[in-house]
């Protein structure tokens, strides 16, 4: 048996047994949805018991509309059982196609060995399990982007470019910032014609029909059931405001808004969304620099901690990293942690203390890959690039129109596992020659 079909029987072995656990997790996992995972679940399950789509006309009073994707896709499979059970089964499949377009992907670029390795690297990030038994859009967001990728690196014409960008329709229909990825592969086209002599106009023909094909589509039943033409989650102007106001800090503080009786006044999520954008637009037009030194709070918020879905694994919704270390500071006498079982207690740290040192690696290995690619920038595949600029364009977008949060890093710290991969396989690689070479 050669190499590469030890490493391809490898992956499905691995593959197998991460299916066994997110849907034993899917199933038998009891776990509360609470917060976004609520919401997004109560518009699904209400869509599908009315056998109709996201947005319906109720929702023209709620506060916003997020992920319209996300939930029409809960929606979709709540039709056949409405119980979170099903978004959770859901869930656990693209879970599984999500580690699976990191293997091709980074097969495709680097080999066997690299994607192996990637696979290893995505079952040991513990936050994408943990998501399964959650309902955020952090899973249908990520795969979406990864679909988009993958039929884009196939062929430079406009099949593959059209699902590239339906796909990232999809995308958008979750999150707006699938945008930065559309802007890299628009500068790719720019970079081929002007310095490469390839003119791949039909590709990207392809992929602005592909996103229409979604946009419009959902724009236009959104507006016959609400008025408004609604593609994507409409929570833009309230996360502008968060770091738009006296008070703001950079982080999550909605405060602003439970005494604004002009805001209380308004009925519809657009009327709403108007009033919050302009005066997030007018507070931060007159104090520039205050809104630049929200940044550094944005940029700690997003990446000191990386509980994004730890908590779920041990089934106790009370407890999280966060709250574990305010817990700590405490005096001896107030602090609650040590008064859950023993058990659930070194569990809890156990699994933390793994996930966090885990999480340290990788942003080491990832501000090392930036080296490690610069230095070999003439034989890099394009795929390094791509990856790179939707990170920092991505991330500036998020700075600028939003606060900092900890799940806003998942999808681009799991698709940087393709190029992170491997730099850890060289480094493998070098330490084995380097053992072998030793006297």
């Amino acid at each position: 048996m050669n190499s590469a079909t030890k490493s391809t029987k490898s992956f499905w072995w691995l593959f197998g047994l991460y299916a066994v656990i997110c849907v034993g997790f899917a199933i038998f996992r009891q776990y509360p949805l609470r917060s976004d995972s609520l919401v997004y679940f109560t518009w699904a399950s209400r869509a599908a018991q009315m056998r109709t789509w996201f947005p319906y006309p109720e929702t023209i009073y709620d506060p916003w509309l997020a992920s319209l994707f996300h939930v029409n896709l809960g929606a979709l499979f709540l039709r056949i059982y409405n119980a979170t059970v099903t978004v959770h089964l859901l869930n656990a499949g693209i879970n599984l196609l999500q580690l699976y377009l990191v293997y091709r992907l980074t097969l495709k670029f680097f080999g066997e060995q690299s994607a192996l390795t990637a696979a290893w690297m995505y079952v040991l990030y513990l936050n994408s399990l943990g998501l399964v038994v959650l309902n955020l859009s952090e899973l249908t967001f990520t795969t979406c982007t990864l679909l988009s990728s993958w039929f884009y690196f196939q062929k430079p014409n406009f099949k593959w470019g059209f699902l590239s960008g339906l796909m990232a329709g999809f995308a958008l229909g979750c999150r707006p910032l699938i945008v930065a990825l559309l802007l890299i592969y628009g500068l790719v086209w720019l970079w081929n014609w002007k310095f490469n002599q390839r003119n791949d106009y039909k590709q990207l023909i392809g992929i602005g029909l592909g996103v229409l094909l979604f946009v419009l589509p959902m724009g236009m039943y959104s507006k016959s059931q609400t008025g408004q033409f609604v593609y994507s989650t409409t929570t833009g102007p309230i996360n502008l405001l968060m770091s738009g106001f006296d008070g703001a800090t950079g982080i999550y503080n909605d405060s602003i808004l439970k005494n604004d009786s002009v805001y209380l006044s308004k009925k519809t999520f657009y009327e709403k969304g108007d009033y919050i954008q302009n005066r997030a637009v007018k507070w931060i037009v007159g104090h520039p620099a205050k809104w630049l030194s929200f940044w550094p709070l944005k940029i700690k918020t997003t990446f000191v901690n990386d509980d994004i879905a730890i908590s779920p694994l041990l089934g106790n919704p009370n407890w999280n990293f966060e709250r574990f270390i305010k817990d700590a500071r405490q005096p001896r006498a107030k602090r609650q942690f040590w008064q859950q079982p023993l058990a659930y207690c070194i569990a809890f740290l156990t699994i933390h203390t793994l996930q966090f040192g885990y999480y340290l690696l990788l942003l080491g290995v990832w501000g090392y890959q930036l080296v490690f690619y610069w230095r070999q920038r003439p034989t890099a595949p394009l795929i390094v690039w791509v990856v790179n600029g939707f990170t920092f364009l991505g991330f500036m977008m998020t700075y600028v129109g939003s606060q900092g949060n900890l799940r806003y890093k998942y999808p681009y710290l799991v698709i940087s596992f393709i190029i992170i991969a491997p730099v850890i396989t060289f480094l493998k690689n070098v330490i084995a020659q380097r053992k072998t070479l030793s006297p």
